[in-house]
């Protein structure tokens, strides 16, 4: 089944690219063609496509893509959104200003509850929501949602050229915005990034100095330990690149596995979540590191923190962990619902206000015509992509690894 669905999906992601390139190269940002497929599916069609095509007939079409599909929501009325993330509701707000007459109703729901909710509705031949946006937890959205179709990519033609990869052409679904996680360091303390290298934190100076939340319960930390194990060979290179010789395994499979059990035998302190590690190194003066995520960036002034995050480390500074926009399978009100995921990309000229929520200090917005609020640019940062097969097969040993050396 796997396999079969990797075929389909190789097969979307050519379709993609192909209605990419086209648009690229005719310069057709919202011309007829692409008026057409949207236009196709604004009317009402059967189903939902999981990307755009260009199958629809090449009509006749007065109306641009926007002004179609506003025509046909405000029959619909309303979109339903289930969203992991406070933003969306901001979004909403503007969307309804700009777009009378369609009413947004969103849920938050954690995505792990999110997926068991969907699954069970949809088993039930319920069709509820119409968006959902939601993070990757641990390859699952891909090989269990996305895979089986619950989950679909839309992604508008004339947004497409736009789109930073791996969100355009290579992964589940375009991305709203994306952070990861890192190491932080307090700014009063130090004037500068005190390491530059993961393996730093397996010597001797940083023994009982490291706070990082506990993986075993928050899954998004799960993803960057499993990550080290994915590229074991990153980590090796890494190791020599520190200590100037090969790495030497103690019982472990690999570079990334040593890593993890170097890092806890050097007594890892583990906390419930980010805000937790930030208020153990950022509250008042301390020369110990914390690993959280950027988006804690935006909350420094708010929560009195006097810390940064790390944004550039060796192997790479982390995993990419994006915040992605799906539309649901037989989306009740599909029309609205594109609507709504365009608004939240930013339109066509990244200059929607329904962008602003994703925009901001700690997150990127992965488009090339959007300035980011940050340092340095999303294409700059030095990351791994985010491999759902992998972590989808290695997380549960690496769970087991960590419980183990614990």
């Amino acid at each position: 089944m796997r396999s079969n669905w990797k075929t389909i999906g190789s097969l979307l992601s050519s379709t993609m690219l192909a209605v990419t390139l086209s648009a690229c190269g005719s310069g057709n940002n919202g011309g007829s063609e692409g008026a057409a497929a949207v236009q196709s599916s604004a009317a009402g069609e059967a189903s939902t496509s999981p990307v755009l095509t260009t199958t629809a007939p090449a009509a006749t079409v007065s109306a641009s893509p926007v002004d179609a599909l506003y025509e046909q929501a405000k029959k619909e009325g309303k979109v339903i959104v289930y969203s992991t993330s406070g933003r969306a509701n901001d979004a909403a707000k503007t969307f309804m200003k700009q777009y009378p007459g369609i009413q947004v109703e969103v849920s938050k729901v954690k995505s792990d509850q999110m997926m068991d909710k969907v699954a069970r509705e949809q088993d039930a031949g319920q069709f509820n929501p119409d968006v959902l946006v939601t993070k990757e937890v641990s390859g699952a959205v891909d090989f269990e949602m996305v895979k089986q179709g619950r989950y679909l990519k839309y992604l508008p033609e004339d947004i497409a050229p736009h789109e930073d990869e791996p969100f355009r052409t290579q992964a589940e679904s375009v991305a709203g915005y994306a952070e990861f996680r890192t190491l932080w360091y307090n700014s009063d303390h130090y004037d500068k990034p005190p390491v530059t290298n993961w393996w730093d934190l397996t010597t001797p100076e940083w023994k009982g100095k490291v706070y990082t939340a506990d993986p075993v319960g928050d899954p998004s930390f799960m993803n960057l330990f499993s990550t080290f194990a994915v590229h074991a060979d990153d980590m090796a290179a890494a190791y020599k690149m520190k200590f100037g010789k090969d790495i030497e395994l103690h019982g472990t499979e690999n570079a990334g596995y040593e890593f993890i059990k170097q890092l806890l035998d050097n007594q890892l302190v583990t906390l419930d979540g980010s805000t937790d590690v930030l208020d153990a190194i950022g509250k008042k003066d301390s020369d110990a590191l914390a690993i959280a995520v950027t988006g804690e960036v935006a909350d420094l002034k708010e929560e009195g923190w006097h810390a940064k995050p790390i944004y550039d480390l060796k192997p790479k500074t982390s995993v990419v962990d994006a915040g992605y926009f799906f539309l649901a399978k037989n989306a009740p009100h599909e029309a609205a619902a594109k609507l709504f995921i365009r608004w939240m990309l930013g339109e066509a000229d990244g200059q929607g206000a329904g962008i602003e929520p994703f925009n901001e200090v700690g997150s990127w917005v992965p488009r090339d015509d959007v300035k980011t609020k940050n340092e340095i640019a999303f294409d700059q940062l030095n990351l791994w992509n985010y491999d759902g097969e992998a972590l989808y097969k290695i997380e549960p040993k690496v769970r087991d690894f960590w419980i183990k050396n614990k």
